[in-house]
């Protein structure tokens, strides 16, 4: 069997259920075989497998086809959603509950079995259902305009499968805990947002926030929101490109430059009220900086990956100022 058709396959078989992988797998490689074999004989071509391969398009969406009844939305999503929502179903609660707890241990609160178990039981549900409805709608607005979001990238092309075993291509578990992780931080953010500032405080008081800049905090959230599309996009298509890479280290600078004014200086300057000698030490514009190096550093690192194993998508030469 060609190499083209089993990367292929296996590519189908990434998107797929694993009780159902192996055996749609073995239906697919079959009707693959027998499909060329009518049209091209014993003997087919790797132009002719190719040919074949294309009109069956690509591989998540050749996936879908298999299950589609099962979906709810998107069908060609749907097991990236699940995913994400999974991970988010085990990451959520567990957030809530420590916030909830250190808040209340390190605020002087008289501790009752209500705020030391029931508060923070109701307020992980709430959570979790917030995280699960804030994720199915970006889901459904990635399916909404999945054809702008996917401009710009080139038509599906066999021959650009990745090896079975390629060690470059997308690592769903990183790429899903990433949309998961995008998404928790927006429900903070938007959380913050509601509060007016930074607070560890589920019912806080006006004392317990810190005042942030709110129209920093929007941007940060927007910007939250488009790693969540990357992430979500590099999912989709399996592999990282220069367009992906570019949009990714955008967001990222724009992340830490929101981070200094709605994180990094509120906080430094919370802690110079109570010890001016630290007032001469730029202590949230070093700690800016250092995160936007180790952001330059590590997707630095990602494109010589790109680069090192990938000429077909070289990056270009005139670097774009806007995502």
């Amino acid at each position: 069997m060609s190499d083209l058709i089993e990367r292929y396959v296996h590519q189908v078989g990434r998107y797929l259920p694993r009780h159902e992988r192996a055996e749609i797998q073995i239906e697919l490689r079959s009707q693959l075989e027998d499909q060329l074999e009518d049209r091209f004989g014993n003997t087919p071509t790797e132009a002719d497998i190719k040919t074949v391969l294309t009109e069956m398009g690509p591989p998540h969406r050749m996936a879908a086809s298999y299950t589609q009844e099962r979906y709810l939305i998107g069908p060609t999503i749907y097991p990236i959603l699940m995913m994400v929502l999974r991970h988010g179903w085990l990451l959520v609660p567990m957030i809530v509950v420590f916030l909830h707890l250190f808040g209340l241990l390190t605020g002087g609160q008289t501790i009752s079995l209500t705020n030391l178990l029931l508060e923070p039981l109701w307020a992980a549900l709430q959570a979790t259902l917030s995280f699960s409805a804030l994720v199915v709608l970006i889901f459904a607005l990635y399916q909404r305009f999945e054809r702008e979001f996917e401009k710009g990238f080139d038509p599906f092309d066999p021959a650009e499968l990745p090896e079975v075993n390629d060690p470059h291509t997308v690592d769903r578990t990183k790429a899903t805990s990433g949309v998961a992780t995008g998404t928790i931080v927006m429900l903070i953010l938007s959380y913050f947002l509601s509060v007016g500032g930074l607070t560890l405080r589920l019912n806080p008081a006006p004392g317990d926030i810190i005042p942030v800049p709110p129209s920093w905090m929007i941007v940060l959230i927007v910007s939250a929101f488009g790693m969540v599309i990357v992430h979500l996009v590099a999912l989709l298509r399996n592999h990282w490109n220069s367009r992906l890479w570019l949009t990714q280290m955008i967001l990222e600078m724009i992340g830490v430059v929101c981070l200094y004014f709605v994180l990094y200086r509120p906080l430094v300057e919370r802690v110079v009220s109570s010890n001016p000698a630290l007032g001469d030490i730029p202590i949230a514009e070093i700690i800016a900086i250092i995160s936007g190096v180790l952001g330059v550093v590590n997707n630095g690192t990602l494109l010589i990956r790109l680069l090192n194993t990938s000429t077909r998508d070289p990056v270009p030469k005139a670097v774009s100022t806007s995502p």
